[in-house]
Parts: structure tokens; sequence; C-alpha cells
């Protein structure tokens, strides 16, 4: 994982296979950062935000809870 200017990438194990996503996070007025998820290729998939719970939410995007859960505890573990 890499750290360039706030953008960064991560990987995850979706149905037996890795797949990579380059994040950009966004800061927001409310101070709770939005993450926009590219594919390698440079597409947006998802845009992700961390609610005060503790639980993801996709704002923007069509990829499964499990999926969504993944990508965030892997931006959570970068950001530690």
């Amino acid at each position: 994982m890499e750290k360039t200017e706030g953008v960064f990438e991560i990987a995850i194990n979706e149905d037996s296979a890795v797949k990579h996503f380059v994040v950009r996070p966004e800061h927001t007025t409310d101070g709770v950062p939005i993450y926009h998820c590219y594919s390698q290729d440079g597409i947006l998939v998802c845009e992700l935000r961390q609610e005060t719970s503790g639980e993801w939410e996709q704002l923007w995007g069509d990829l499964s809870h499990g999926v969504v859960v993944q990508i965030g505890r892997a931006i959570a573990s970068h950001m530690a």
C-alpha cells in the first residue's frame, strides 16, 4: 500500500481473487472523509464513508455489503 498526496492503494480478497483499488480521500465540511475507490484502470467503483457508529456506508456504487465492509476495513487499516 502506498501513500502519495493522500492517495493510496488497497487490496481485498473477493471470490478467491485479489482485487486492488486506488483510494482517494476527500475531506468534507462535517469532518468525516469520503473515500473514492477506483479500479486499477481508473474507473470509479464506489464512494464510501465511515459513520460515527463505525459502520461503512456506500454512498455511490453497486457493491455488496460484504465487499463494502472489506474495503472499509482495508481503508481503516491503512489510515491507522
